[in-house]
């Protein structure tokens, strides 16, 4: 750390930044729980605080091979990784707080007093920027007041980066505590703002670390601790669409350009980047159109598509219930389509990972979700092949018990999550669980990614396929037609029963219809129907 000692006018090093960085973070991680329960929008992007630390844990891997970088290439080498991994609205402006590191500290080695000025001054310029529509009120408001503190301390003669960092930290939580001041929506709920909360608690163990000081968890005056009962019945009733986020990859990309048009598309469009790559996180009706959109300008990754009005549901029933119990044994699911992900919900999950083909979770991803899971220990449902080995690598690093179940289905995992028995332990429910896993068989229809030729089945780009138990069985150009040959292919005896999930590219009438059909060709069999609104797969069949 840096000594007490140091003139007033010591520069800074590269790993000075890089301890500053991992200081604020601790600081932020330390207090993600309270951020969390500050968030009033009602959760259209999920927990606030936990978003802000993923992001800028986004940056671990950034670390390796930077050991006595310069101040400006560390913090470019940070603001690229903060902007990959981007986590909902609050992480993405935040990514733009590093953004105003690399343009000030570009091409320093050292740097002081006036280059934090600078550092703030930058990166409320970007921060600004990013969104569409700046409400004040919020984290914008509170790193202004940062950069507008620090920009006086130096204008005044102080150069030393301690001093300036400290006068720009107490203007910083000056800002958050008028922040319900300034928009109506805290003040009803009695709180200030949770982005604004994360950037004061990071700014706060930079200080520490600049000062010399442990770390330590920061003492604010946040209102209540959670959103008044009011402000909770009055939004009841509220819609907010989905948030969609993704990577835009191209090259001579307008970036204002793409974020003018998002803007006019859907709300809270936050869109940052440079002409190769471009963060977009937008609430809209239809992700459909903001996907389409961003096709068209160059091609998309790490697309992520959120169902607010359900978060909002979660969001609900959570400060309705301020102490929720820890079970002894819970689970945690791996789910894509939010009809599937509310039936895991519905038996019992304690969490859902979004995640399934195409859609793979890292393993940090279902670590959180484990520690975050009230329950002294875990069982995983990762429903998919290709999270089996994923999911198992989780449970290794997992401070938490973590076992795994290789559910490689979404019927298997409905059928593992219904032999649960919270009354018993661990290993005599990850027992009950395979013995149901084999009971039920597991079909899939899906359009062809590509022309191929296996286990005798001919197969076009574009056509309808059926898979059971994993194994391609039927190919035709028509969706109901391949439905039916995998019905042919299970041969359900009668008495059975078939669950059939539609998914997103299905119309509910076209649903009811396949139901009918799936009864004509299996006599005898029960067929439930569940909009199960999965991306990729048309239809998901489970057979018990």
């Amino acid at each position: 750390m840096p000594s007490n000692k140091q003139t007033a006018a010591a520069l800074l090093r590269g790993d000075d930044l890089r301890q500053m960085f991992i200081a604020g973070r601790s600081c932020l991680e330390m207090n993600v729980e309270v951020i969390n329960v500050l968030n009033v929008f009602p959760v259209p992007d999920g927990d606030t605080g936990t978003n802000m630390l993923l992001t800028l844990k986004a940056v671990d891997e950034e670390f390796t091979g930077y050991e006595g970088a310069g101040a400006g290439i560390l913090a470019q080498a940070i603001a690229q990784a903060t902007l990959m991994g981007a986590r909902g609205n609050s992480g993405v402006i935040l990514s733009q707080f590093f953004k105003g590191w690399a343009q000030a500290l570009e091409g320093l080695d050292t740097f002081g007093g006036p280059d934090l000025s600078n550092v703030l001054e930058y990166a409320s310029d970007a921060a600004y920027k990013a969104v569409s529509k700046p409400v004040e009120g919020t984290i914008l408001t509170v790193v202004r007041e940062a950069a507008r503190a620090a920009r006086e301390a130096v204008a005044s003669g102080e150069e030393s980066p301690i001093r300036v960092w400290e006068l720009a930290c107490e203007s910083a939580h000056a800002a958050l505590a008028e922040t319900p001041e300034l928009l109506p929506v805290l003040k009803e709920a009695g709180v200030v703002d949770a982005g604004g909360l994360g950037l004061v608690t990071l700014m706060d163990g930079v200080c520490a670390y600049l000062k010399g000081e442990e770390v330590a968890s920061l003492s604010v005056d946040i209102g209540q601790a959670a959103p008044s009962t009011s402000y909770l019945t009055s939004t009841q009733e509220d819609l907010y669409g989905y948030c969609t986020q993704l990577l835009l990859h191209g090259t001579d990309i307008d970036v204002e350009s793409v974020r003018s048009h998002m803007a006019g598309m859907a709300s809270s469009a936050v869109v940052v980047g440079d002409a190769s790559v471009v963060k977009v996180h937008v609430h809209t009706d239809d992700p459909g159109a903001v996907i389409s959109y961003a096709v068209s300008i160059g091609d998309i990754s790490q697309v992520g598509i959120d169902n607010m009005d359900s978060q909002h549901k979660e969001f609900m029933e959570l400060h309705h219930d301020s102490q929720p119990s820890v079970v002894q044994v819970g689970i945690v699911a791996v789910a894509s389509g939010d009809g599937i992900q509310q039936v895991f919900r519905e038996l019992g999950a304690l969490a859902i990972v979004s995640g399934g083909q195409t859609m793979n979770p890292s393993i940090r991803e279902l670590v959180d979700q484990v520690a975050q899971a009230k329950a002294a220990e875990v069982i995983m449902l990762p429903n998919n092949p290709n999270i089996v080995s994923t999911a198992q690598q989780a449970a290794l690093l997992s401070s938490k018990p973590l076992h795994v179940v290789a559910t490689t289905s979404i019927p298997q995992g409905v059928a593992a999550l219904l032999a649960l028995n919270p009354d018993l332990d661990v290993a005599t429910n990850m027992a009950q669980m395979r013995v149901a896993i084999k009971g039920v068989q597991s079909g899939e229809v899906t359009i062809a990614s590509r022309s191929t030729s296996l286990n005798g089945v001919r197969v076009r780009k574009g056509q309808a396929i059926a898979l059971l138990e994993g194994e391609l069985v039927a190919s035709t150009d028509d969706v109901s037609e391949v439905l039916q040959q995998l019905c042919l292919r299970a041969c359900p005896a009668p008495g059975t029963l078939i669950t059939l999930y539609w998914g997103e590219d299905i119309h509910k009438q076209d649903a009811l219809a396949a139901a009918e059909l799936v009864r004509s060709c299996c006599p005898g069999v029960e067929v439930e129907l569940v909009c199960g609104g999965q991306p990729h797969y048309s239809y998901l069949m489970s057979i018990e």
